[in-house]
């Protein structure tokens, strides 16, 4: 895909979207069945090859398990046979990090990608305290730890390409959010996706949809309407 700023070309490759919330009724996400079908529906029109849906696990409000998902998964999967969608769509978590994760690692209860990849968030007041624990330890078990929206941590601005490189320097990925690039989540969020994209470090965009109104703004931004 190609995005423009100005006088800039922004080129990048969206191909498997690794981070959305429709499912329905698991989280903050799509609340519908027919929602989500609509989405996964506009999202194959414009040449997306793989979805992969991440639910939110959160201590304690968002604790969804591995019988939730993939659950929920098998019900969208046969409603989009009926419908005749043929994108294929998987599905793994996004894990706010907290010690729980530790427990759900011991357990063997860790959702990730078709890829081996596990999606981490820190929550947006601080980074976790338990986050080179949870790193370490997905490692061992051979996951890859991919890290959802740094541009989006207000307490990364400052040296946000110093702390991506340093996750990437204990073997992890990182995952921009493309809604950024049209200031969604605000101007700082904006600054950083720029920064980022112009480092080089960004192994993923993503869509991070919520809803279908995200899911049109994306469309408008692959479009180029935002550049």
């Amino acid at each position: 895909m190609l995005f423009f700023h100005k006088h800039k070309r922004y080129s990048f490759v969206y191909e498997h979207d690794m981070h959305s919330h429709v499912l329905p009724s698991l989280d903050d996400g799509v609340k519908t069945l027919d929602e989500a079908v609509m989405i996964v529906k506009r999202l194959e029109t414009f040449g997306l090859q793989r979805l992969t849906c991440t639910p939110h696990v959160a201590y304690p409000s968002m604790m969804n398990t591995r019988n939730d998902i993939e659950s929920m998964l098998v019900v969208l999967k046969s409603r989009l046979l009926e419908e005749k969608i043929n994108i294929p769509v998987d599905a793994a978590a996004e894990y706010r990090m907290g010690e729980f994760m530790l427990d759900l690692l011991e357990r063997d209860e860790i959702m990730a990608s078709c890829k081996n990849e596990v999606l981490l968030e820190h929550s947006f007041v601080a980074p976790s305290v338990h986050a080179d624990q949870i790193i370490f330890n997905l490692q061992t078990k051979g996951f890859c730890p991919v890290l959802a929206h740094p541009e989006r941590y207000p307490f990364y601005a400052k040296d946000i390409t110093g702390y991506c490189h340093r996750f990437k320097e204990k073997g992890g990925k990182i995952q921009v959010n493309i809604l950024s690039f049209a200031g969604f989540y605000g101007k700082e969020a904006l600054k950083g996706a720029r920064k980022l994209y112009n480092s080089g470090l960004v192994d993923y965009y993503a869509g991070d949809i919520h809803n279908l109104q995200q899911e049109i703004l994306l469309e408008k931004v692959i479009g180029g309407a935002f550049f």
